[in-house]
């Protein structure tokens, strides 16, 4: 990696509905699948806790996704 002054950070510009949308799907999904015990053996209810954690760090890791997408050159000099 050149430290070139043209070559700048990029950062993606999210829409913040999609983010909550996305991360309502995937907490929703595994509250299900949570509450059915197809994913753990006891299905005796829910873990409030893991889902508050997956609602938290799910956009966190999305936007560090799309961060490293946005910084990848798709052809190289």
């Amino acid at each position: 990696m050149s430290g070139g002054a043209s070559e700048r950070m990029r950062f993606p510009s999210p829409s913040p509905s999609e983010y909550a949308l996305n991360t309502a799907l995937v907490v929703l999904t595994l509250a299900v699948l949570q509450y059915t015990g197809w994913l753990w053996a006891d299905p005796a209810g829910l873990d409030p806790a893991f889902l508050v954690a997956v609602a938290v760090m799910f956009p966190a890791f999305t936007y560090l996704i799309a961060l490293v997408g946005a910084n990848v050159r798709s052809n190289p000099k």
